[in-house]
């Protein structure tokens, strides 16, 4: 494909400024950038840290934008470390991108196509211009009416604006990079949305990312429960888990291994949601979870028989049926967490985990990860086997996915949220369920 390079040239490009754009290309450049020279009306810039890259990655402003963009930039505007958006503190506003489902996207546009927002929203000041609607939208009304797809609404009360539109220059400058020239996104193709918060002058800055994401978050919600549009944010790193494919591939077989079918198809499930992290970890925990019952009775059987074989052992006694009766009961009282610790350690080959864990980066299991709130690994620790390690770390994220308590008793453990950093790191944890999802399932046939 061609890059379009050859149509960019930077000298010829200044030259043609006024003095107010050229300026504004200095205070862009100032913050990481440079002008390459311009395509089709459209200031081409690129990142100057491009030593770890293969090719440059290009960035794009109509020329009548730059100085927008620029005064953002100047006045702090960053990305969001999450999401995708833009975070202006000094400005108090925030923008995130949101989407809908790939399945419903036209269909929820035009839900949102027709909705009529509270009639206060010229009141607060701002100028809210909407951009046009994209083209495809408005050529499917039968009227022709064109009608903005987006709203903007306000709180007297909380003194803050929220509004629905077109991305914004400085969000599709910082957050949109390409690698081609010839696909830049100002070409008259769709364009993205994204959910903006505007505060108050007030508002301290130091609470803008903390505030913005969370009135943002009320607003998609509402707009699920009340409007029925389904909106979610855009993560900022879109993360699909990948497993490698085995050094040798064998022929394909009848098959041999003995699993029931809700079992295969929660195995299976997690190959459907690959772009879940949290989701596929779920899917082998369960997987896990449904071999517990069977660990824990044969692991019953085992106490129950040592007892019955102690050479001791009187049924005419009462101190020996009692001591009998206690182990039962111990047996009845084990956590959901020590029933793990005994499935690991009754059907996972230890030297399967530790080839895991040798080939695996440490770095990710140590208490310095990227993963807080569950318990690191470390290789060689004699007072707890690797299996029991795993089993503490995989119960423990699993609780960190799961639990969502408004309890005191859980701060210390927030939960793991979708999209999320953590969520998008979640890739080696996903790997190590897998495996032993799969050890449990192989040495389960017997």
């Amino acid at each position: 494909m061609d890059d379009g390079r050859e149509n960019l040239d930077r000298e010829q490009t200044i030259d043609r400024l006024e003095e107010f754009q050229k300026a504004s290309v200095r205070a862009i450049e100032a913050h990481g950038f440079e002008l390459k020279g311009e395509r089709n009306g459209v200031a081409v810039f690129t990142d100057k840290e491009t030593a770890k890259r293969s090719r440059d990655t290009f960035r794009f402003i109509a020329w009548d934008k730059v100085s927008e963009v620029a005064d953002d930039l100047i006045r702090g505007a960053t990305q969001h470390e999450e999401y995708t958006g833009v975070v202006n503190s000094s400005k108090r506003t925030a923008e995130y991108y949101v989407r809908v489902h790939r399945s419903l996207g036209m269909i929820q546009l035009r839900v949102l196509e027709r909705q009529d927002w509270e009639a206060n929203e010229r009141t607060c000041g701002h100028d809210f211009t909407p951009n046009p609607p994209i083209s495809s939208i408005s050529a499917l009304k039968p009227s022709g009416e064109k009608r903005t797809v987006g709203f903007h609404v306000n709180s007297r009360q909380e003194k803050t604006c929220i509004e629905l539109s077109l991305a914004s220059p400085t969000a599709e400058f910082l957050t949109n990079p390409w690698s081609f020239v010839s696909d830049h996104p100002l070409d008259g193709g769709p364009r993205d949305y994204s959910l903006k918060v505007i505060f108050d002058q007030s508002m301290d800055e130091a609470k803008v990312a903390e505030s913005s994401l969370e009135l943002a978050s009320r607003t998609i919600f509402e707009l699920d429960i009340r409007n029925g549009i389904s909106l979610i944010f855009a993560p900022r790193e879109r993360v699909r888990v990948s497993f490698d494919a085995p050094r040798e591939v064998p022929r394909i077989r009848f098959p041999r291994v003995k699993v029931p079918r809700e079992v295969a198809a929660l195995f299976s499930f997690a190959s459907e949601t690959l772009d879940n992290p949290p989701y596929v970890f779920l899917s082998y925990y369960q997987v896990l979870e449904h071999f517990l019952p069977m660990a824990h009775r044969r692991d019953a059987l085992k106490v129950l028989r040592r007892e019955l074989r102690d050479p001791f052992f009187d049924e005419n006694k009462d101190v020996t049926l009692i001591k009998l009766m206690n182990s039962i009961e111990r047996t009845k009282q084990v956590s959901e967490e020590d029933q793990l610790k005994v499935l690991l350690r009754d059907f996972v080959r230890v030297d399967k985990i530790t080839e895991f864990f040798k080939s695996a980066d440490m770095k990710h299991f140590s208490n310095k990860g990227p993963i807080s709130g569950v318990p690191e690994v470390v290789m060689h620790l004699k007072s707890d086997p690797l299996p029991t390690q795993a089993a503490k770390r995989i119960y423990a994220l699993r609780n960190r996915i799961v639990h969502a308590k408004d309890d005191p008793k859980y701060d210390s453990i927030p939960v793991l949220l979708p999209r999320s950093t953590e969520a998008n790191s979640l890739k080696p944890d996903v790997a190590l369920a897998r495996l032993l999802a799969t050890e449990v399932l192989i040495n389960s046939q017997d």
